[in-house]
């Protein structure tokens, strides 16, 4: 019963933190236009298009008039798991692609506005039913949206500062087996809602040199959901948690080498331990356990992350420009936590890119090669409450292939 218990418990925390196969550091996704991505994201201090409002929104008040830029992210992950019995593993592969939207308006000589619509947090893994984890996955999807509009401010010609709010919304999916006779599938929906902040700076301290520091508060999400057994075990009731979404700061450095030269560095600071703990409640451990009780806490200990930029793009002529940048990210997941929900592991990128601009009209493309590095479980705390306690022992290989195109318009 203990065991059942614990094993449920954890097949419920799943539900609200599942982004397998996402290609930053935890659930993360950074990535948010293709002008950025083309220089490995390294454009806090750069910040001069709409997609500005989401690395650096004080970025803003260097544009005028109103620009729109809109494109997605295709992402194509792929993963498999070395199990200790010698067989290997492969995550079904799937194309994701998380869209992004943003708008800028110069208000007065001083004001700007900008609203940025993006997906923050996501992606999906499908493991299949007869795989050493069906008991810890099956298959899981998560998707996020989040609402952002801010205001900066031209303190002078070389100060800009913004501020805005941020509106998220999570949508997630969970089905596993059930360590029960008849190995029944189990199914979890969940969705809920949260509010956080973000304020930024950008100072201009020479004609050459930029520096931009953002800030994105941590957002609590409350969600609520159903549980469902379907096979030699049916019933379905309600479950709900929260999860609260990291803190990130991001500090970044522009130079203009020459008239057609541009280098970027950036650093960016996850604030993963916000993910400490989460406290589960559903009828469904209720039934399960006899009444034994409806509540179970899981400790998760994730670490904070540093992730490191480098970019640069290179101006040929009034039309085209050509970038490329690399990228180095730290997983925020500790050995002893580490389970397929996310597999995470240290990794490293390589970005080309390409901009290409005709009298109003922009159009961006990218792409992005992520390799992560081999990752060796031996005693994970997430097999502890399952049939065979070593299911996640073994050596995970993971890498994904992302490309990007955004396309935008200058009023």
């Amino acid at each position: 019963m203990k065991r059942l218990i614990h094993w449920l418990t954890a097949a419920l925390l799943l539900l609200f933190i599942r982004s397998p196969e996402s290609y930053a550091a935890g659930f993360r996704l950074p990535d948010q236009s293709a002008s950025a991505m083309g220089m490995a994201g390294a454009f806090v201090g750069q910040a001069d298009d709409a997609s500005a409002v989401w690395y650096n929104p004080a970025g803003i008040t260097q544009l005028s008039g109103i620009h729109v830029s809109g494109g997605v992210i295709g992402i194509y992950p792929s993963m498999t798991h070395d199990t200790i019995s010698g067989t290997t593993e492969v995550s079904e592969r799937d194309i994701h692609l998380p869209a992004h939207l943003f708008i800028s308006s110069k208000l007065s000589n001083t004001l700007s506005f900008g609203f940025g619509v993006t997906s923050p947090f996501g992606l999906s893994t499908n493991w299949g039913d007869s795989s050493t984890v069906r008991y810890v996955s099956t298959f899981s999807k998560v998707v996020t949206l989040e609402l952002n509009p801010n205001i900066a401010y031209k303190v002078n010609s070389g100060l800009s500062l913004a501020v805005g709010m941020s509106y998220i919304q999570m949508r997630a999916t969970l089905e596993k087996l059930l360590p029960l006779p008849g190995d029944p599938s189990f199914r979890l929906n969940g969705d809920g809602t949260g509010w956080g902040m973000n304020a930024a700076v950008k100072y201009q301290s020479s004609d050459a040199v930029a520096v931009g520091l953002s800030y994105r508060s941590r957002i609590k999400v409350d969600l609520d959901g159903t549980a469902g057994v379907t096979g030699s075990v049916n019933l379905s009731n309600s479950a709900n948690t929260n999860i609260t979404l990291p803190d990130l700061i991001q500090f970044g450095v522009s130079y203009k080498a020459s008239d057609n030269i541009t280098l970027n560095s950036d650093i960016d600071y996850t604030m993963w331990s916000t993910y400490d703990r989460l406290v589960v409640t559903s009828n469904t451990l209720a039934v399960l356990t006899g009444g034994a009780t409806d509540t179970q806490t899981s400790e998760k200990r994730w670490k904070n992350a540093l992730c490191f930029r480098i970019g640069g793009q290179y101006r040929m002529n009034d039309q085209w420009k050509l970038r490329a940048g690399y990228v180095y990210d730290q997983n925020p997941v500790p050995e002893n936590h580490f389970d397929t929900a996310v597999p995470d592991a240290d990794r490293q990128g390589i970005t080309i890119g390409v901009g290409y601009s005709s009298g109003k009209i922009m159009v961006d493309v990218a792409y992005l090669y992520l390799k992560f590095m081999n990752r060796t479980i031996t005693n994970s705390l997430a097999d502890d409450g399952t049939p065979t306690p070593n299911a996640l022992n073994g050596t995970y290989r993971s890498q994904a292939q992302l490309a990007a195109i955004t396309v935008g318009y200058a009023f």
